[in-house]
């Protein structure tokens, strides 16, 4: 039983995982131990285990005596955190046109390629996952692994609200045309335009993503 637990462990937390990251679980719902146990037929002890693992990960918070909750932060904390990560995106950006080797502007064509179709077939779910992956491409692309460290870690806790722009069909085809200008200025190793191109992208994404968040219901009220 006890070779069982770490795999059993390892598959609730990516179910729990996926169901965050996908709306499915919304910022401030609260996470009863008693259910997910009943849930997923297990004790409560390898679900404790589960949340200490979601609350290390940025998308679960855990209060002493109020338990487990999906992480909801507030509307300050959230544009706070998608300024810095637009000058993060930026700066990769630029020194991902500089740094980025062979290998890895093959594959950021490919994706942003893969990205057109799936932007012209409305397809939200791949042009987001092609989205992320083209992003961290760039990250790793900087050749800077406490900026690609920093804005992996902004980008987790930002996902639960960030998937919502991309639910207005016309958002990936224009997302698409950002990506053409910086994914064109890296590949032509133009680190200034680079720079320039995702900072207007990610403003503009951004903006959409603020007017989305300042609208939410004030944290309070799924407590």
């Amino acid at each position: 039983m006890q070779a069982e637990k770490p795999s059993r462990v390892m598959e609730m937390r990516q179910v729990l995982e996926q169901e965050i990251l996908g709306g499915v679980l919304t910022p401030g719902e609260r996470l009863d131990e008693r259910a997910l146990a009943e849930r997923f037929g297990v004790s409560r002890t390898p679900v404790r285990e589960v949340l200490s693992q979601l609350g290390s990960s940025g998308l679960v918070t855990i209060k002493p005596g109020a338990g487990a909750s999906v992480l909801r932060m507030s509307a300050k904390q959230l544009v706070g955190m998608m300024e810095v990560l637009v000058e993060l995106e930026s700066l990769a950006a630029s020194l991902a046109a500089r740094r980025m080797g062979i290998a890895g502007r093959k594959r950021l064509l490919e994706v942003h390629e893969a990205s057109r179709a799936a932007a012209e077939a409305s397809d939200i779910e791949a042009y987001d996952n092609l989205n992320r992956e083209l992003h961290e491409l760039i990250y790793a692309g900087s050749r800077n692994e406490h900026l690609e460290h920093q804005a992996k870690l902004i980008r987790s806790r930002l996902r639960i609200y960030r998937q919502y722009p991309f639910q207005h069909t016309a958002r990936p085809l224009k997302s698409y045309t950002e990506h053409d200008r910086f994914v064109k200025a890296i590949l032509e190793g133009d680190g200034e335009a680079a720079r320039r191109h995702m900072h207007d992208h990610m403003t503009t994404g951004g903006s959409i993503w603020v007017d989305m968040v300042v609208s939410m219901p004030p944290a309070g009220d799924h407590e």
